[in-house]
Order: structure tokens, then sequence, then C-alpha cells
């Protein structure tokens, strides 16, 4: 006789019950289990949930009233599909760029198309919202069910366990280029899914570089070398030989990068700026583009100003990315993309959006099954064929079946043979956020409005306010 100490408790019995009904509910609404598949036998669900049979045919039962199953004689449980489950909402939190970047509405329709039991709730959210203080409450307030982020955002998540516990650990895909997933992870832990990725280039007009009768731009070129074509290009009242966004986030650590820069700390964790690479990397920058006639070069607003004047072609060169290459997708010009110039080392940013899911969600198998769709071979292949940025999967990407609805630029998989120079901010042992203040700080030295040892100054306090503020 079982000694009333070590029998189940009834709670825990119903929590494995309902486990049971909630798992056989999700694979089934997920598309794990096919329509006209059948369930496993009753023994191999009790022994799987540490269930009695008796219990087992309860919670098929509940899912007989669902019409999610039917029993046919003599063999076995087979499923039916959603049934006449209610319609599950799941809400995903998205960058708007994404629609053009990765058809993002377009895929998430189709999800919808292949499960009509789930509806999905789309909602904007700013570029800069996941530095603002209000981000972790509305994650902890279950406002999405999933989210999209980039690689320079998710460190909010990585650089804090207690925001961490916030993601749902996800499984890598055997095809996703292995060097997508190191800015996901955490301790050998996925915690979002690649989906698309872009290195930054140089992008130009070839018919420009005809009429200057200047040779086309390789991947030998040096600053220099670019400042030099740029005034040879230039057009008055038609075009200017570059357009470039240098205060980017993505732009002007290009410089660091390049010029080798890795910062020190102090005993405070606080960057050291007094680093001869990072000071020559920015009187470089300024010192450049002021070399520049100023007819030469524009200063855009953005990455899509500068896609925009590149388009209408009135800017010869643009530096940009994939993604950027979707605002050209319909040019009636002749135009390629080459590595960009070079100081010390050929180096250059690489961008990566990608999916997460929250771990507060009330779907979370939904939420999943919508991101294991977004990096199937059917969504990739459509952000492959319907777009100009990178899809993550290795395989898809560097497919060529000559079936894209875009004409591509002829280097257009220039991006796999400058892999090895791929870089993230952490590779100058800096922080995204700690990035951002210096940026925003060098504006006024890149404006002029700030002498050099002004910005350092201003730059140091900026850095020791952005300290402060992390650590609360």
């Amino acid at each position: 006789m079982m000694d009333n100490k070590h029998k189940p408790k009834r709670t825990t019995y119903r929590t494995r019950l309902n486990e049971m009904v909630t798992t056989l509910r999700n694979d089934i609404l997920t598309g794990k289990l096919q329509p006209d598949s059948f369930l496993p036998s009753e023994l191999v669900l009790a022994d799987q949930f540490q269930l009695s049979k008796d219990s087992i045919r309860k919670g098929l039962a509940i899912l007989l009233e669902e019409h999610m199953i039917e029993k046919v004689p003599r063999i076995g449980t087979r499923v039916i599909g959603p049934g006449i489950i209610d319609k599950i909402t799941m809400r995903l939190g998205y960058y708007r760029s994404l629609e053009t970047e990765a058809e993002l509405v377009a895929l998430v329709e189709k999800f919808q198309q292949l499960h009509p039991h789930f509806a999905i709730q789309l909602i904007p959210i700013e570029f800069d919202w996941y530095l603002s203080p209000n981000m972790r409450g509305a994650l902890e307030q279950n406002a999405f069910d999933l989210i999209t982020i980039n690689h320079q955002h998710i460190e909010s998540f990585l650089e804090s366990e207690e925001n961490l516990q916030l993601l749902e650990p996800l499984d890598r895909k055997a095809l996703t280029y292995p060097f997508l997933l190191s800015p996901f992870s955490k301790d050998n832990v996925l915690y979002a899914q690649p989906l698309i990725f872009s290195p930054i280039f140089l992008c130009y007009n070839r018919e420009h570089f005809r009429a200057a009768a200047l040779p086309e731009p390789d991947s030998s070129w040096r600053w220099p070398d670019l400042c030099q074509a740029a005034m040879h290009l230039t057009q008055p009242r038609s075009h200017v030989g570059i357009s470039f966004q240098l205060p980017s986030i993505n732009r002007w650590p290009l410089f660091l990068l390049q010029n080798q820069v890795q910062f020190k700390r102090d005993i405070q964790g606080r960057l050291i700026l007094e680093n001869d690479n990072f000071k020559e990397a920015l009187k470089l920058s300024l010192s450049m583009f002021e070399g520049l006639q100023s007819k030469s070069f524009f200063h855009s607003g953005g990455d899509a100003d500068s896609a925009m004047y590149f388009a209408n072609q009135k800017a010869s060169m643009i530096i940009t990315s994939y993604f950027n290459l979707n605002y050209l997708r319909n040019v009636d010009f002749d135009y390629d993309i080459t590595p960009l110039p070079y100081m010390r080392e050929a180096s250059t940013q690489l961008l990566i959006s990608g999916m997460a899911v929250l771990k507060a969600s009330k779907h979370k198998e939904a939420a999943k099954a919508l991101v294991d769709f977004l990096v199937s071979d059917e969504a990739q292949l459509h952000i492959r064929k319907h777009t100009l940025s990178i899809p993550s999967n290795k395989i898809i990407a560097e497919e060529t079946t000559g079936d894209e609805l875009f004409r591509r630029p002829s280097r257009f998989f220039m991006y796999k043979d400058i892999i090895p120079t791929y870089r993230f901010y952490s590779d100058m042992n800096i922080s995204y956020r700690e990035a951002s203040a210096m940026g925003e700080i060098l504006k006024l030295y890149w404006a002029h409005l700030d002498d050099f040892e002004t910005a350092l100054r201003r730059l140091k306090e900026a850095l020791e306010s952005s300290a402060q503020y992390s650590a609360t």
C-alpha cells in the first residue's frame, strides 16, 4: 500500500494533465501534429506525461470536445485540426523598416493563411524603444508575445540577467549562417532567431563613373581614394560625388573599427578615452570629409535619404547596406557595390535583424511557431525573391535560381567574400548604449560646433552618465 507521504498530490496530477492537453493542443495548432496523423497510444502518452490511462482519457476527451481529434475504432486517435477552439491572437512588436527589408507583413499573412486559428496583431515599435526606461515594464506587463530585435538592441537583455529572463530560449537552426548566432546568444543559449542580415559597403553609379572616365572602385580603395573620386564625379546642379550619413550609429564606428580601436576600462568599468587610435580615427573621420569640396559631398539626413538621392541619380556613391538596396529595386540605371574603403584594416559593421519570444507570453508555443515559420525555407525563399536583403538561411541565401523579382547588382554576392571583415561594437570593448551616447556628442564635433578637446570632455561626461543610467 502506498504511503500517503509518497502519494502524488492532486495539484501535481492536475498540472501534468493540463500539460498534456496544452502540449497536444499546441502541437495540433502549430502543425507539429498534422491532420490525419495519429496520436501516440494511450500507454505511450501515460508514460510520457506520468499519468494513468484514465487521466489520459480525460485529457483526450477535452480535445474531442474541441473537435481537434477523433476516435477511430480499433486503430487509434486521429488528428482533425484546429477544431472549434477560439482564435489565438498574438501581439508582434516590430520595426517598421522590416515591412520593406523582409516583407514582414506579407510573411505574417502567409503564416495566418496556413494557420487560420492564429491572428497576429502587428504593433510598430520605434527604433530606440529598446533603450527607453519603459521597455522592461512593457515586456513584463505582457505587451507583446514576440518582438523583432536587432543585434544592437539585444545587448539590453544579454548584459542584464534580469532582462534576459524576459526572453524565451530558442532552438538553433542548422542552416543559419553561424556568425549570426553569437550576437543573439549567451552561454551558448540562443535568445533571438536571426532573420536577415547585411554588412555596410559602398554602392556606386556605374554610369557616372563611365561618364567621368574613372575606373570603378574596388577592394583596394582607401578613404582618400573615395574623396578624390567624389570630387571628380561631382557635377554642379546635377549630382554630388557622395552622400554619406556620418553621424549614423551604423557609419561613424566604421572608422574606429578600421583603425583597430579597442577601449580599456577603469576600475569602475568606465571607458578610458585616452586612446591614440580612437583620437586618430575621429580626426580622420572629420578631416577626410573636410577635404572634399562642399559641392562634392552631401551630408544626408538618414539611410533612406541617401538611398533616395542615389535612386534619383543625385549622388554618385553612398555608404549603405543590403537593407537599403530595397529602395533601389526599380532604378533604371546601372549600379554596383564594392567593399568599403579602409584605413589600417578592412573592416565593416554587420547588421542583423531577428525575432525573440517573450517568456511571459500566454501563447509561447504559437509565438515560437511564427518564429520557426519566418526562418523556414518557404519564408526565407520569399525574402530572397521579393527583397534585396540577405536571408539568414545560408542555403537559401546563396541559391542563384534566376527567379528573383528584382535586378541585382552584378556583385550582389560580394558579402560572402568579405565575411572575415564583419565586426561588432564588442570588438572594440564597447556597448551599443555607449556608442549611442558617443554619437550624440560627436554630432557637434562633426558639425564644427565643438573642437576636438571639447568633444572629448563632453564624451567623458556623457559616458559617465550612461554608465550610471545602465547601473540603475
